[in-house]
C-alpha cells in the first residue's frame, strides 16, 4: 500500500484556518483545477482544503 507524501506547504492566505506562520497546519490538503479540470498554470488552481477564519469565527459567535 502506498504511503502518503509528508511535506511542508507554505500559505500566504492570510485568513485560512489551517495557516499558521505561513505554513498549511492542515492534516490533509486538497488542490484543484477550476473548471473544466485542467489546469496551465497556478493561476488555475484551487485549494479546495481552504476554510476562512473569518467565516469559522461567524460561526462560532
Amino acid at each position: 500500500m502506498a504511503k502518503h507524501p509528508r511535506i511542508e506547504v507554505k500559505c500566504s492566505v492570510s485568513n485560512c484556518k489551517y495557516n499558521k506562520d505561513n505554513y498549511c497546519f492542515a492534516n490533509k490538503l486538497e488542490v484543484n483545477a477550476m473548471g473544466d479540470g485542467y489546469a496551465k498554470t497556478s493561476d488555475g488552481t484551487v485549494c479546495t482544503t481552504f476554510i476562512s477564519q473569518l467565516d469559522d469565527n461567524q460561526i462560532n459567535s
